[in-house]
């Protein structure tokens, strides 16, 4: 079995693959797809989600942005292509960036126990954020009071 990795697909600059890139470094934070899709419509009205979603893949392939997958959550796209790690609010949803040095006894932790070869590593650390977490102290979320308060109007 051939261990080399396989080459990536030929990268070819378009306008549209410029736009979408665009969108993803002017987010002020981690976009998902449909929102990148939102953002791009907006100056090109007929461009397509496959074609969003297929860029965003080979640009994160070609180390210009980087992909944020969540088990069952959408991914997220960081304009950040260096190594940099995570910090993801189990509540609300935020992710933020967060530098870290990376965890050499970690990397040889996992390469020991796996036999990889490991070339870089991500870590995101998940909880919740100091607003989840004040708002969970009172025992009511602030979007529960928000509803209930709205609500409370037809009452």
């Amino acid at each position: 079995m051939d261990a080399r990795p396989a080459p990536k697909r030929e990268y070819r600059q378009t306008a549209q693959r410029a736009m979408i890139l665009e969108a993803v470094q002017q987010a002020d934070g981690h976009l998902t797809a449909g929102e990148i899709f939102e953002r791009v419509r907006r100056r090109d009205p007929r461009i397509g989600y496959g074609t969003v979603y297929r860029s965003l893949h080979l640009l994160a392939e070609h180390g210009l942005i980087q992909e944020l997958t969540f088990a069952d959550l959408a991914s997220r796209y960081d304009s950040r292509s260096e190594r940099h790690d995570h910090v993801h609010c189990t509540s609300c949803g935020m992710l933020l960036d967060v530098d870290v040095p990376e965890a050499l006894m970690a990397r040889h932790v996992a390469e020991e126990r796996s036999g990889f070869s490991i070339s870089h590593h991500h870590t995101v650390f998940v909880g919740e954020c100091p607003t989840c977490r004040s708002a969970g102290r009172d025992g009511v979320r602030e979007d529960s009071a928000r509803s209930r308060r709205s609500n409370s109007s037809f009452a």
